[in-house]
């Protein structure tokens, strides 16, 4: 056991070095991470400060708990070791089960208390990013409580949970816990599926002003799907996806036939996927099958497809998707968003070994790139064009790079 402690001694020490770090950063930060608006900056921020900042706290919330219950029994407390990550009380007297039971239920008490409470202060804060920061609190109090905690108990470490679900000791206690913990944790479950503690981020104040307002326009106008279809499309882009998922649930069982309504759910079940899983290709084609108008809609669904089926080296068919997309994008007259599609198509002739259609296809691609001030397309067609002198064995890279834009 001894080593077990020694060991958490030592991850406790790399966890305060980390928070201290953290806690500098949003220190010396302070005025831009409490102004608006909330970036994807701030919020991994806040997330980080919801373990490394917050944890320390609710576990010294957590022991003080059990302390309390200690002199509450009548007993004293023989040790107490507070390390920052993890600590422990060790009581000292003559108790009953019951009493047992509550000195351990306790700890688990003063953690979520902390979660909520904090949460119930920060709620109404006037920045956002302490607002978030609230959010995150609680739901990692609720997560590491009720799952993580019992978790590690239920796998052979000693705890507080051994004590709490003691049915042969404390048979009613420990089956009211056991519903309780039940419908908490479903409670959460349930709450985190809706997007609870989830908040969408701007990459500017403009940003975040005009999503409150589309939010506050959304909320007024629930029959009104092209609004809710840009509430929905906007929580997506800022990283409330489960909210974003639950809304897009919501206005499907109204509108089963709206296609622009699937490709925001494709859109959705492939957002933050290294590939495009099936079921975001199974609703891209079948929004595609419904009807869309909008040429830079059309064109996502086949280059989601044309993804979709390189990944799966089915190359004919990636090909007709990412050709169908290059046309139709060409419509929409976004350059940016051309380059990306034929450095795409490129790859998929690359891998058909036609390379001298995927140099045409990075050409072109530069072109777009630099003509629209993208660089970091201009980046990825040097990349692609140093892939594809290793497979072709021609010196592609130097002869197109070097040419005046």
């Amino acid at each position: 056991m001894s080593s077990i402690f020694s060991l958490f001694d030592i991850l406790s020490i790399l966890y305060i070095l980390r928070s201290v770090q953290l806690g500098t950063v949003i220190w010396r930060e302070w005025s831009d991470f409490t102004s608006e608006p909330l970036t994807p900056r701030k919020k991994s921020l806040a997330e980080q400060a919801s373990f490394f900042i917050a944890v320390p706290v609710g576990v010294l919330i957590h022991e003080f708990a059990h302390m309390l219950a200690v002199w509450a029994t009548g007993g004293t407390v023989a040790e107490f070791k507070y390390r920052g990550f993890y600590g422990y009380v060790v009581p000292q007297g003559t108790f009953t089960a019951e009493q047992l039971w509550l000195i351990a239920v306790a700890g688990t008490m003063g953690s979520l208390l902390f979660g909520v409470g904090t949460w119930l202060l920060l709620r109404n804060a006037s920045s956002s990013s302490i607002r978030y920061f609230g959010l995150r609190v609680v739901r990692f109090q609720v997560y590491f409580s009720l799952i993580y905690y019992p978790l590690f108990t239920l796998f052979g470490f000693d705890g507080d949970w051994r004590t709490i679900y003691d049915f042969g000791s404390t048979p009613l206690l420990s089956a009211a816990t056991a519903v309780t913990h039940a419908a908490i944790l479903l409670l959460f479950w349930r709450g985190d599926r809706l997007g609870w503690f989830e908040a969408p981020a701007f990459s500017s104040a403009a940003g975040q002003q005009q999503f409150e307002q589309l939010a506050t326009e959304a909320a007024a106008n629930p029959q009104e799907t092209a609004v809710q279809l840009r509430y929905i499309d906007a929580l997506r882009r800022g990283g409330a996806t489960h909210k974003a998922k639950h809304e897009l649930d919501q206005l499907l069982q109204q509108h089963p036939d709206s296609g622009i309504a699937y490709l925001e759910l494709a859109a959705l079940q492939g957002s933050g996927k290294a590939t495009v899983p099936a079921e975001a290709a199974r609703n891209a084609q079948k929004a595609l099958d419904l009807g869309l108008t909008d040429p830079a809609q059309i064109a996502y669904v086949h280059e989601l497809l044309g993804r979709y089926e390189m990944e799966r080296n089915r190359l004919d068919e990636a090909n007709r998707h990412l050709s169908a997309a290059i046309e139709t994008q060409g419509t929409a007259g976004q350059g940016a968003a051309l380059a990306n599609l034929l450095v795409l198509r490129s790859q998929v002739f690359r891998r058909q070994q036609n390379y001298s259609a995927a140099y045409q296809d990075l050409q072109m691609a530069l072109t777009y790139a630099r003509r629209t001030g993208y660089q970091a397309g201009i980046d990825q067609v040097r990349q692609e064009l140093e892939v594809l002198s290793k497979h072709s064995g021609q010196q592609y890279a130097s002869e197109l790079m070097e040419q005046s834009p």
